[in-house]
Order: structure tokens, then C-alpha cells, then sequence
């Protein structure tokens, strides 16, 4: 059976989705970035359409759409950032949504400066489980300003 030929009962949840995401993005993040593949890492597991919204307080900050609109988020937020791992999620899903919360703790260390930074955080995640896509996050930080801070901007 092919992965777009799923049947209802043996579609992957959210949570599974979301794990090779993560992975993917951790794969990303600390590579450099000549090495990095989007389309065959992260790429792959996003739809098209997919849709990042992120606090408009920060670099990487506001709405961005498509492929093209997240790897430009990853690459502005991978210069800040050397490392990036999502820890200990814990995912909210009803059996059957194609929507989950996520509360996670977010690890990140600063590209210049070897700063390391772990801090809350909760994710509103949209999928489409036929095609084992994640179609929209919507992150919330924590601490903004202290985030900034660490990054170098305050």
C-alpha cells in the first residue's frame, strides 16, 4: 500500500506526522547551510499550501505560506540559531482530528554567541493525515523579549 493509499482505520495521527517533522526540522536547523535539503527534509513534510505563523516580535517573525515561505522562515531563524530541538512534546489530539495542540519544550542555542535558551512552548497544528502533511503552525513563545534577548537583539 502506497503512503497516499491509506485506509481510514491505518492513517497516521497528528502526533506521528509531527514526530518526523521535528526530527526533520532538527536535521535542518544544524546543518550548514550548503548542506541543507529542504525538499527531501522538512520539505516533505508540509503541504503546499502550509502556512507558519509565528510572533511578530521576532526576526522570523509573521505569516508565511508555501514552501518557499517556510524555508525562508528556516533559513532567517537558522541564522540565529545553531540548534534547534522540540523536547518532550506532548500532544493533544482527539482520535481522528486533523488538528492537535502541542505543548513542548523548545531548545535553542544561539548561533553567535553559544547561548543556550529552553523555554515552553504550545503549537496549534493542522494536518492532513490522507496525505500525511502538516498544513498549518501556529507558535506561541513564551517569553518573546527574553527569547530576543538571547538571540543577540536586546
Amino acid at each position: 500500500m502506497s503512503r497516499h493509499q491509506t485506509t481510514a482505520n491505518s492513517l497516521p495521527t497528528a502526533a506521528e506526522i509531527l514526530s518526523r517533522f521535528y526530527t526533520a526540522e532538527s536535521i535542518y536547523m544544524a546543518s550548514a547551510p550548503s548542506d541543507r535539503d529542504f525538499a527531501s527534509g522538512m520539505g516533505k513534510h508540509l503541504a503546499p499550501n502550509f502556512t507558519s505563523y509565528q510572533s511578530p516580535d521576532l526576526p522570523w517573525g509573521g505569516e508565511r505560506s508555501g514552501h518557499e515561505g517556510f524555508q525562508k522562515w528556516s533559513e532567517t531563524m537558522s541564522s540565529y540559531w545553531d540548534r534547534l530541538e522540540v523536547r518532550d512534546p506532548r500532544i493533544l489530539e482527539r482520535e481522528g482530528a486533523d488538528e492537535a495542540l502541542v505543548y513542548l519544550t523548545l531548545y535553542l542555542r544561539a548561533r553567535g554567541s553559544g547561548k543556550e535558551w529552553v523555554t515552553p512552548m504550545v503549537q496549534v497544528v493542522k494536518v492532513e493525515r490522507e496525505r500525511e502533511w502538516i498544513l498549518s503552525i501556529r507558535a506561541f513563545y513564551w517569553d518573546v523579549r527574553g527569547l530576543n534577548e538571547v538571540s543577540g537583539l536586546n
